[in-house]
C-alpha cells in the first residue's frame, strides 16, 4: 500500500503507483521516501510509516507539518517549532538512543521531517500489560535515560516531555528517546510554554524550563511505573506538581536509599532544591562510582551510547596479552587524549600480533583467529580512557541496536557508518577527514583498520570496503565477551 499524503485526500494506492490515483499527487517524497500508512496525528503533524526506496526499502518515518486551523496566528510559532525539531534532530541524532534525522524538506506546499524509525515498544503499554516495574527496572530506567539527558543538556536542548509514551524498548532490551517535537534550545529566544500535565515541573507549566525540569519529568516518569498511577485522571496522585514529593511518600513506596534520596530531590516543586545535571542524579544513584578517572568535567561516561559500566584501572583486564605485546605506550597515549596516535599505534599492535608487517592489512582469516585477550585488552583501553565514547564494545553496541548481525546488511552497514561519523554526505570518508577528539560521534575511533594506503591519501573511503572484516571482528569481541 502507498499512503496519498494530501490532507484532503489520504488515498490508499497500490504500492508500485508513483501519483495518488485519486487527487494525483505524488507519493514519492523527495523521490524517494514511500508513506505506508498512518501512525496517528498529535500536536501539529500527521505521522507515518514509511520506507526508503533508495535504500533497500528501509523503515522510516514521515511527519507532517498540519497547522493550527482554529487559531491562524499560531502558524508561524508552530512551523518554528517544526524546523527546531528537524534542527534538534541533526544535532543530536548521533546518539544511537536517538532517533536520527534522514531529510527535511518541502513539497507540493507541505513541510516534512523524515526520521529513523525505532522498533520497539513503549514504556507506557509496556507497564499496562505487564504491571508496574519492579525497583530493578527503575535502576535500569535511571541507567539509560541519565547518558541520553546529559547528552542533550550539554549540547543546550532540554526535552520537555520526558514521559513513557516517549520512551521506547528495542527488543535487545535497551531504551530509546523519541519525540522531540517540544524540546527546546536554551540559547534560544523562542519559548513557547509545551509539556504533559501530570509529568511537567511546576517551573515548565509558567513557561520556564531549564535541564533539572526534564530530571524532575523522569523521576515522575519513574514514580508512576513503580506505582502503576499512569492515567491521568481525578483521583491521580501525581497530577498536582506542586505536591508529588509528599505525595509519593505517603504512597509508602519501598525502594532503596539511593532511590528514596533522588525521589526526594527530583519531585521537589523548587528548581533550585533540585540537582542540577544528569551528572549529579548519576552520582547520587552510584555513590561509590569512580567517576574521577573520566577525562573531562562534562562526565563523557555518561554520553556513552548504551551506559558502558564506569570502569577503572582496576577493572581491566589489565594490560595482558596471549602473545606477550606491550600495551604501555598505547595506555600513555590514550591518558593524554592523543588519539589520532593512539589509533595508529592501535593498529601497529594489531599487526604485530597478527603476525603482519606495517604495509598489510588484516584479512578475515587473521580476524576470526585474533587472540581473544589481546582484543579485550585493545578495546578495554580505548574505552577506559575515553570515559566509554570511543572503543570496540561502543560500535559493537550501535551496530547490533541498529539490527547488525554476522550477516552484512550493507543498508544497516551504512545507517552504522553515518552513526559513528565514518559515512556523510552519501560517501564515505576519508581517513584524513576523520575526528580524533572526544567531540567527535560516539563509536567514531578507533578506525585503526582503515588500508594503508587510504592512510596515505588514497581515495578509497574509510572502513567502507572492508565491512566484512569489521563485521567480523565485532562478532569476535562478542566471543571474547562471552568468555
Amino acid at each position: 500500500m502507498s499512503q496519498c499524503l494530501n490532507p484532503e485526500c489520504l488515498h490508499s494506492n497500490a504500492s508500485d503507483s508513483t501519483t495518488c490515483q485519486q487527487c494525483g499527487w505524488s507519493l514519492l517524497l523527495g523521490g524517494h521516501y514511500r508513506a505506508l500508512h498512518s501512525l496517528g496525528t498529535g500536536g501539529f503533524s500527521n505521522t507515518f510509516s514509511a520506507v526508503d526506496e533508495h535504500r533497500l526499502q528501509s523503515p522510516c518515518v514521515i511527519k507532517q507539518f498540519i497547522p493550527p486551523q482554529l487559531d491562524p496566528s499560531r502558524v508561524e510559532k508552530s512551523i518554528a517549532l517544526f524546523r527546531q525539531e528537524a534542527s534538534i534532530l541533526k544535532e543530536l541524532g548521533n546518539h544511537p538512543q536517538i532517533p536520527s534525522l534522514l531529510a527535511f524538506l518541502e513539497q507540493d506546499g507541505q513541510l516534512y521531517l523524515i526520521q529513523e524509525f525505532i522498533e520497539g515498544q513503549d514504556l507506557f503499554q509496556e507497564a499496562i500489560e505487564k504491571g508496574p516495574f519492579s525497583e530493578q527496572q527503575i535502576q535500569q530506567l535511571f541507567t539509560e535515560l541519565l547518558p541520553i539527558l546529559q547528552f542533550i543538556h550539554e549540547r543546550q536542548v532540554v526535552h520537555r516531555d520526558i514521559k513513557p509514551g516517549n520512551i521506547l524498548r528495542q527488543e535487545n532490551g535497551s531504551l530509546v528517546l523519541i519525540d522531540f517535537g517540544g524540546s527546546l534550545q536554551l540559547e534560544g529566544s523562542f519559548r513557547p510554554v509545551t509539556g504533559t500535565p501530570g509529568y511537567a515541573s511546576p517551573e515548565q507549566l509558567k513557561g520556564q524550563v531549564e535541564a533539572a525540569s526534564d530530571l524532575h519529568s523522569l523521576a515522575v516518569t519513574a514514580i508512576r511505573l513503580l506505582t502503576g498511577y499512569l492515567a491521568q485522571e481525578d483521583s491521580d496522585p501525581f497530577a498536582n506538581a506542586q505536591q508529588r514529593h509528599q505525595v509519593w511518600h505517603r504512597l509508602k513506596v519501598n525502594v532503596s536509599p539511593e532511590l528514596t534520596q533522588i525521589f526526594d530531590n527530583l519531585l521537589h516543586p523548587d528548581i533550585q532544591q533540585r540537582y542540577q545535571s544528569a551528572t549529579e542524579v548519576w552520582q547520587a544513584l552510584s555513590p561509590n562510582a569512580n567517576l574521577s578517572s573520566t577525562p573531562s568535567p562534562s562526565l563523557q561516561t555518561l554520553s556513552s551510547p548504551l551506559q558502558p559500566k564506569m570502569t577503572t584501572s582496576a577493572s581491566i583486564p589489565y594490560l595482558k596479552s596471549d602473545v606477550g605485546a606491550n600495551y604501555t605506550h598505547l595506555k600513555d597515549l590514550l591518558t593524554q587524549q592523543n588519539f589520532a596516535a593512539a589509533d595508529q599505534e592501535t593498529w601497529n599492535l594489531m599487526l604485530k600480533i597478527a603476525g603482519m608487517t606495517t604495509q598489510e592489512t588484516l584479512n578475515i582469516q587473521v580476524v576470526q583467529n585474533f587472540p581473544l585477550q589481546d582484543l579485550k585488552t585493545l578495546d578495554s583501553l580505548w574505552t577506559e580512557y575515553s570515559g566509554g565514547h570511543f572503543g570496540f564494545s561502543a560500535q559493537r553496541q550501535i551496530y547490533q541496536r541498529l539490527g547488525g548481525s554476522l550477516k552484512l546488511d550493507y543498508a544497516v552497514w551504512q545507517t552504522f557508518g553515518k552513526q559513528v561519523g565514518w559515512f556523510s554526505e552519501e560517501q564515505w570518508q576519508d581517513y584524513a577527514n576523520l575526528k580524533f577528539t572526544l567531540s567527535a560521534p560516539i563509536g567514531h575511533l578507533p578506525a585503526c583498520f582503515a588500508d594503508p594506503l587510504n592512510r596515505q591519501g588514497v581515495d578509497r573511503g574509510v572502513c567502507g570496503w572492508w565491512r566484512l572484516g569489521f563485521v567480523t571482528l565485532l562478532h569476535r569481541l562478542a566471543s571474547s565477551v562471552d568468555e
